[in-house]
């Protein structure tokens, strides 16, 4: 019997045994990519030697780099969402949810296209919430596997470590997370007002104030890079040019900031963020060092 045939049979039987049945669900993954072909193909090839009929749903934010080409070679059903390369991490994933949605899917597959999937990720998912009542995100370590770099945090803003038992996020990292189709109908897809970060967080909190459980693995189902840039300041740089960065996509843009904080902490708890940003970013380098040490320097 071919290994996948017989990997797909003991997923099957450990499914069956978890009160669930992967095989009968309809499954769309949802991604955005933008000029990384090669860890794209890499995530999508893991993807499919697991969940060889999942439907994929990605969206090409104005890549230069083939990748879009790359995908179909793989497999010509993958829809394929265009993009200008505007759209960053948020509003490509709400493009590729916004399509998907269409085809009224039992669940929502979200991943970040540098993960590397592990061969059980799927029955794990499933496993940390049986009946489809809650959102799961996955543990992802890095590839030496020595150290835990997404998942989410909990309620006391610590990064969630694997301990053989899910646990409660509060701060979700949307790299692998399973959306079951009654939380969408419920909640909605990812808000359109985020552009790159935030869009996740706020969606898992969104989640526990309808009510919904953001639950974690009980141990890594994928691998993936560290990002250790820092959003909130850029270094040796001018004034002008530390709030220019601080306000793009891939900063930590404090419109969006004031957005998320008063939505889900209220106005007070907004203003007082913001403003220790504005701190934060009017200081010298050598004064933000001494008061903070290493906090707000790319690692």
């Amino acid at each position: 019997m071919p290994i996948l045939q017989k990997m797909q049979r003991s997923w099957k039987e450990d499914a069956i045994g978890n009160d669930f049945n992967f095989i009968q669900m309809r499954t769309a993954a949802l991604l955005t990519c933008h000029n990384r072909k090669a860890k794209t193909l890499e995530c999508l090839k893991s993807l499919y030697a697991i969940l060889p009929a999942v439907e994929v749903y990605l969206t090409d934010d104005g890549c230069t780099d083939g990748t879009a080409e790359a995908v179909r070679a793989i497999s010509p059903k993958v829809h394929i969402i265009r993009g200008d390369g505007s759209l960053y991490w948020n509003r490509g994933m709400l493009a590729a949810w916004k399509e998907a949605a269409k085809g009224d899917y039992d669940e929502y597959l979200w991943l970040n296209d540098d993960v590397e999937l592990y061969p059980d990720f799927y029955t794990e998912l499933k496993a940390c919430c049986p009946h489809g009542d809650c959102i799961v995100s996955g543990l992802i370590e890095d590839f030496e596997k020595t150290r835990i770099l997404y998942g989410g945090y909990d309620a006391s803003k610590q990064l969630v470590q694997a301990n053989g038992q899910s646990q409660d996020i509060r701060w979700m990292n949307g790299n692998v997370v399973l959306v079951p189709k009654a939380v969408m109908e419920k909640i909605g897809l990812l808000d359109p007002y985020f552009i790159h970060d935030l869009g996740d967080v706020d969606y898992g909190m969104r989640a526990w104030e309808h009510g919904i459980a953001v639950v974690s693995t009980r141990h890594p189902i994928a691998a993936g890079y560290r990002n250790d840039v820092c959003r909130v300041r850029k270094w040796g740089t001018s004034l002008s040019k530390r709030f220019a960065a601080l306000n793009t996509p891939l900063g930590s843009p404090l419109d969006k900031n004031y957005y998320f904080r008063r939505k889900h902490f209220g106005l007070l708890h907004a203003v007082a963020y913001n403003a220790n940003i504005i701190f934060i970013n009017l200081l010298p380098d050598w004064l933000v060092k001494k008061i903070w040490g290493e906090t707000y320097i790319d690692k």
